[in-house]
């Protein structure tokens, strides 16, 4: 069977949408608009990368690459370095070497257009798989930590109607019929208002300080580790993700805003729990009161987060917290950072000074990935 390799077309959206349906879970409406918010609204780039396998004038694969800017080394250098994501083929075109071709293509449009590096930073099994046979190499594991509170008979009812495919499209229905199961709904009431933390006043909000946010990241400043760009245009871009529903912990002290905790929920899949994707403070104690309320008021069956780049003090905190690490059944399961070059002659890639292969010289947080 003949395979062409194409580029993102807007006329294409429709189909991209129905491909789509094998990553996600989500009708034709909710994957166009992720599609249109992640690449053609990308803060980064201006022209969707989006490599399209098309056979008798259909869409069977695609390969999708999201612009992403890093900040390196002690002088902060900026870096503009494509993101690899969204794989998918459809069933009835897998095991006949289209993903071969299709990254052979991507790869050399790519080193074309002057990148010298690609980063993935959530691949699932499969992809891990895949892109480790096209050379792609792991930086190393994210390392997620959880906390679990036993689920009640009704949650896991609905836990199990989750499992299967069939019962997917009611998700909706039983959201209405049970309300309750929203994973916000506690965390909402209890901590809607501002309440007296140890540190300054604590509230939980449903929109992003955008502003404040990242000039709280700008006053604390950078250690030279690999760690994605969180300036306002990025953070205004991020939290616009139509896939995910996040809320904010912030706490605001004499100074202005003293510290922030990001949380985030799939919106059409809650067994998936919730995630601290971002955690920012001036002092431990301000990231002490942020993660005891993020606990305490929430209340969650499952709340995650990932360490392997965290300080060994906001490790402690967690595990003072109950967090332990997440069960990984094999290495593929394993939640990896990978990296590829797009010099085959360079084995142990370093850029502004830092080695692109050590994990330790990175700076990693769920909200840099599209888990988050």
């Amino acid at each position: 069977m003949a395979y062409d390799i194409v580029p993102y077309d807007r006329a294409l959206k429709e189909q991209i949408a129905d491909i789509q349906r094998h990553l996600w879970r989500g009708d034709a409406g909710t994957n166009i608009a992720y599609l249109e918010w992640k690449y053609e609204r990308n803060p980064f780039w201006e022209t969707p990368l989006i490599y399209l396998a098309v056979s008798d004038r259909r869409v069977v694969g695609m390969r999708g690459m999201f612009g992403s800017a890093w900040e390196i080394g002690a002088g902060g250098e900026m870096f503009a370095i494509p993101c690899a994501d969204d794989f998918v083929i459809v069933p009835e075109h897998r095991n006949r070497g289209l993903s071969s071709l299709i990254m052979r293509t991507a790869l050399d449009d790519i080193a074309r257009r002057g990148h010298a590096y690609l980063f993935t930073l959530s691949p699932g099994p499969v992809t891990l798989a895949t892109s480790l046979i096209h050379g792609w190499r792991a930086v190393g594991a994210v390392r997620p930590v959880r906390r679990r509170r036993r689920a009640g008979l009704l949650e896991r009812g609905y836990s199990r109607l989750d499992r299967i495919p069939v019962l997917w499209r009611l998700g909706d229905v039983r959201s209405r019929l049970a309300p309750s199961r929203g994973s916000f709904r506690r965390l909402d009431r209890l901590g809607g208002r501002a309440r007296a933390g140890r540190s300054g006043e604590i509230r939980v909000e449903r929109e992003p300080r955008i502003g404040a946010m990242a000039g709280l990241v700008r006053r604390l400043g950078h250690d030279g580790r690999i760690r994605h760009v969180r300036d306002e245009r990025y953070l205004a871009w991020r939290f616009q993700n139509p896939l995910h529903e996040y809320r904010f912990l912030v706490l605001c002290d004499s100074d202005g805003l003293g510290g922030y905790l990001v949380l985030q929920a799939h919106r059409r899949d809650r067994s998936r729990g919730v995630n601290i994707v971002d955690w920012e403070g001036t002092t431990p104690r301000i990231r002490s009161d942020l993660l005891r309320a993020a606990v305490e008021w929430g209340d969650f069956g499952e709340l995650s987060i990932w360490t392997a780049t965290l300080s060994r003090e906001a490790r402690e905190l967690l595990s003072g917290a109950a967090f332990v690490p997440a069960p990984v059944r094999t290495s593929l399961h394993s939640p990896n950072v990978l990296a590829l070059s797009t010099r085959p002659e360079d084995p142990d890639p370093t850029v502004a000074g830092r080695r692109l292969m050590d994990i330790g010289e990175w700076d990693i947080r769920m909200v840099y990935s599209m888990a988050g």
